[in-house]
């Protein structure tokens, strides 16, 4: 684990550090190299730098093997500004440097500029890494009004970087004003990320949120109030509407994180970086000191556990469980469901407490007039301690323990029935199970995991000659019915997302149900199977809207079979060659000419300051989005074009191609030629999708159609019809 290699340097043990190097040697990790860069640089802190140079050269050879040379080359960089080289080390970050940067338009003016045309020593290395930081992709910071912004562009010919500000500004500068002027601010910098990673600000706020107060407190020189991280991430990182609970799981958070000491009162805490962090083992029982319930004592100690690196370590985080647990037990103060949470654990660890799991699960799940309570499985504070208590449910209920479980599937939760589940199959009880679909299957809204389950026993053959088994055509229209539910509801519940794939491998696999069912199926049961697709949307799971069509066409293609339409009425455009010409050299002159010029507009408009009272800014922009909108709807009618000239134009039916003579009331003639909405250039020309068309296209001559006027619609008569197309 990286995380190991960090805690072995701080340790001094370097027997185990270089053990665990080679293990990490043999499959460098791009992610895990600012881990390798801080246990070296804690090597060097204590004046170890002639191992960290070793290791460094091994891991720098290691990622570059693999192609890895933007890490491998920030793992030389971070090596070098400890002041620990070698001629090796040099040499190898001087090729890294050749090979990553050297197609870059700047390259040859910041290897002059750094001195590593001359010769490749450990000042020029340095030097190239100090200027590399100001070229495009980084961010710079302005102390004294500019704040920061992201380099956009470097002019090596001019020896300028254009900066984009946070503000939405943009400027140029020489790139001596920048060294003299502007700090360039690691990746890692919170300034830096608001503007390159918000989404991993975002996400930190959301699982990780000691670790954003710990990137906040760093722009603070280590000290930060409780205002002062509201005024860098509320509104920025967090939506304000959010502030509150973050600002609840962040407090919480801090006080077990082991870089974070927290002082203060309770309301206004101010945190403080460690210049080390506190060991594991010591910051897991102040952990647990700061929990009352003993549940989440054990999932702090769970959590521990699966950070500590070394046997010594999770021994006495064990040890520490064990005192947990039993004080637990002696004062009687706990729920069964905690103090099981602490011996399941225990258990797992290869460890007794003083009463076994079993009991303390009878405990828990029978009341006191002997029945069973399922739900209440769910009181254990991990889902590891809920599988772990299925396993012991013979044990704990006794010889009927499987009949007692079955009768009551209905009332296991989710998170525990399949397994419940499995284990009646693993005796060869899931026979037991098959009772429940008559109670399932008219609601698989409601047990949608249930109805899954009971169809995959079906389809492994448990039901087999059983006298109560369904039909494979039934079982397969309710677990249709429940995939479209679980369809509707997965857009946010990744539970139902991934029970959705379950179901359609179920239902379209080798050996799957729709297969089965379909030697057995009816025309109105292949009938009622397109209906539940139809019914479930365009993004329901193809693979089963597939094989379900192709046995349609198989057996009854009926089903599928559409009436024809006009051409006129699918869903394309229909113009001619002449008017789709138009449309296109209107949408050349948007793209090529209007769009520009807006956007020259935009940027001059910039250019005159403060843009919340810009009017040419804001009139600038929105001209942008009237464009870019029209622009987008013409690529779409474009895109959706079909000539009518390629069509079979009738000869003796208006549609789109044709001239029409019309009688009109008073015996006036009317002639209008139907064509596309980019053929209308007279007065005699009319679009097939506009009003005055719909009321005639598919009339024939002699038939009466009509047309729109001031006083409402017109009955015409239609004397003559000509195709002209």
């Amino acid at each position: 684990m990286p995380h190991a290699l960090v805690s072995l340097a701080r340790s001094r043990n370097l027997d185990d550090l270089e053990a665990a190097w080679q293990q990490a040697l043999t499959s460098p990790n791009a992610d895990d190299a600012r881990h390798y860069a801080a246990a070296l640089e804690l090597l060097c802190e204590q004046d170890l730098a002639g191992r960290a140079l070793g290791l460094a050269s091994s891991m720098l050879e290691a990622l570059a093997s693999k192609d890895m040379v933007e890490p491998a080359l920030e793992l030389g960089f971070r090596v070098l500004r400890q002041s620990a080289h070698n001629d090796t080390l040099i040499k190898a970050v001087v090729g890294l440097i050749e090979q990553r940067y050297g197609d870059e338009n700047w390259f040859e003016l910041l290897m002059r500029r750094s001195g590593l045309q001359i010769g490749a020593t450990v000042h020029a290395v340095q030097e190239f890494d100090k200027l590399r930081r100001y070229t495009k992709g980084f961010v710079v910071y302005h102390g004294a009004g500019w704040g920061e912004g992201c380099i956009g562009e470097f002019r090596p010919e001019s020896e300028e970087v254009v900066v984009q500000f946070a503000s939405g500004r943009k400027e140029a500068f020489p790139l001596d004003t920048l060294l003299t002027s502007f700090k360039s601010l690691d990746n890692e910098d919170l300034r830096a990320m608001k503007l390159l990673q918000m989404d991993v600000l975002q996400e930190e706020a959301k699982d990780r949120p000691s670790e954003l107060i710990r990137r906040t407190a760093t722009l603070y020189r280590g000290t930060i109030t409780s205002q002062q991280v509201k005024t860098e991430l509320c509104g920025s990182v967090v939506p304000e509407k959010s502030w509150a609970s973050f600002w609840k799981r962040a407090k919480a958070s801090a006080a077990k994180d082991p870089w974070l000491r927290v002082e203060g009162s309770p309301t206004r805490p101010v945190f403080v970086l460690r210049s080390r962090p506190v060991g594991i083992a010591e910051e897991a029982a102040t952990a647990v000191s700061h929990e009352s319930d003993l549940g989440q004592k054990i999932v702090v100690l769970r959590e521990y556990l699966a950070r500590g690196g070394d046997e010594e370590v999770r021994q006495q985080i064990m040890a520490l469980t064990t005192k947990v647990v039993e004080q637990a037990l002696e004062e009687k103060k706990a729920s069964h469901a905690h103090i099981l949470d602490g011996i399941l654990f225990l258990e797992e660890q290869g460890l007794r407490a003083s009463v076994p799991a079993a009991d303390e699960l009878r405990s828990l799940l029978v009341k006191e007039d002997g029945s069973l309570r399922p739900i209440a499985i769910d009181r254990l504070a991990t889902q590891a301690s809920r599988e772990h208590a299925v396993s012991l449910l013979p044990q704990a209920l006794g010889e009927n323990w499987a009949d007692q479980c079955a009768v009551l599937l209905t009332e296991w939760p989710d998170s525990v029935v399949e397994k419940v589940v499995d284990k009646l199959t693993s005796i060869n009880q899931g026979v037991l199970c098959l009772p429940i679909w008559e109670r399932v299957a008219p609601y698989p809204k409601r047990y949608p995991m249930l109805v899954y389950l009971l169809g995959r026993l079906f389809s492994d053959g448990v039901f087999d000659g059983q006298e109560q088994r369904p039909s494979e055509v039934a079982v397969v229209r309710v677990l249709l019915h429940t995939a479209r539910l679980l369809n509707e509801e997965r857009k946010g519940n990744v539970a139902y997302s991934r029970l959705l794939a379950r179901l359609t491998s179920l239902l379209t696999g080798k050996r799957g149900l729709l297969h089965q069912a379909f030697e057995h199926a009816t025309r109105d049961d292949f009938v009622q199977y397109v209906t539940i697709c139809q019914r479930a949307g365009e993004d329901f799971p193809q693979e089963i809207t597939d094989t379900i069509d192709r046995a349609v066409m198989q057996k009854h293609p009926d089903i599928h079979a559409k009436p024809d339409v006009p051409f006129w009425e699918r869903d394309h455009i229909y113009t001619t060659r002449a008017g789709l010409q138009r449309i296109k050299a209107d949408y050349s002159m948007l793209v090529d000419e209007k769009i520009p010029t807006n956007s020259k507009a935009i940027g001059a408009a910039a250019s005159l300051g403060d843009l919340s009272e810009n009017s040419e800014w804001e009139s600038a922009m929105e001209e942008q989005r009237n464009l870019t909108g029209r622009a987008q709807e013409m690529d779409q009618q474009i895109r959706s074009t079909r000539l009518i000239e390629d069509q079979e134009v009738p000869d003796d039916t208006v549609a789109p191609g044709t001239k029409v003579t019309l009688r009109a009331p008073g015996e006036q003639l009317i002639v209008y030629r139907v064509l596309g909405p980019w053929d209308v250039t007279d007065d005699h020309t009319i679009n097939y999708l506009a009003p005055i068309a719909q009321g005639l296209l598919g009339k024939k001559v002699g038939q009466t159609g009509e047309i729109p006027g001031p006083a409402g619609p017109t009955a015409v008569t239609i004397e003559a019809i000509e195709r002209i197309v």
